[in-house]
């Protein structure tokens, strides 16, 4: 008869990470990474007892990155679009040229950005960013026709 291993001799996977999903009773949920075997069985066993609920699971944590493109990012290669890629039958030319946010696609109306006057500094005196009356609200009438007249 053989005598069970004993904690400290369980051999030890270098290239997978070990996982505890912990669900408290309150509703909290939070994930635990542990680098070895024995540091995840020390955990769970500090949470017998314990209201809680806890998944463990092996593997390779797959990590998104930051925005604007959200991609999946995985050790298998070329890193996953989580956003919907048009296939070159799909795309179509802008004959217009125009690099701005389409309000088509916009929930509200874009704010639209202007140069602000300036007030001090070598360039406060530069007439783009004034008009004749110091009208601030309306920087562009002085190079603009006027619809009125």
């Amino acid at each position: 008869m053989t005598e069970p291993q004993k904690q400290d001799t369980v051999p030890q996977l270098a290239d997978i990470k070990f996982y505890a999903a912990v669900l408290q009773a309150d509703g909290e949920y939070k994930t635990h990474e542990f680098s070895a075997l024995p540091e995840l069985i020390n955990f769970v066993r500090s949470l017998i007892d314990h209201d809680a609920s806890v998944f463990c699971f092996a593997g390779t944590q797959l990590k998104i990155s930051k925005p604007p493109l959200r991609y999946l990012l995985t050790p298998w290669g070329a890193p996953q679009p989580l956003f919907d890629v048009p296939t070159v039958e799909t795309l179509e030319a802008d004959d217009t040229g125009y690099l701005g946010v389409d309000p088509v696609y916009l929930e509200e109306p874009p704010q639209i950005k202007t140069p602000a006057r300036k007030t001090s500094g070598p360039d406060a005196a530069d007439e783009f960013f004034s008009d004749d009356d110091g009208d601030t609200d309306n920087i562009f009438s002085a190079i603009l026709p006027d619809p009125d007249n």
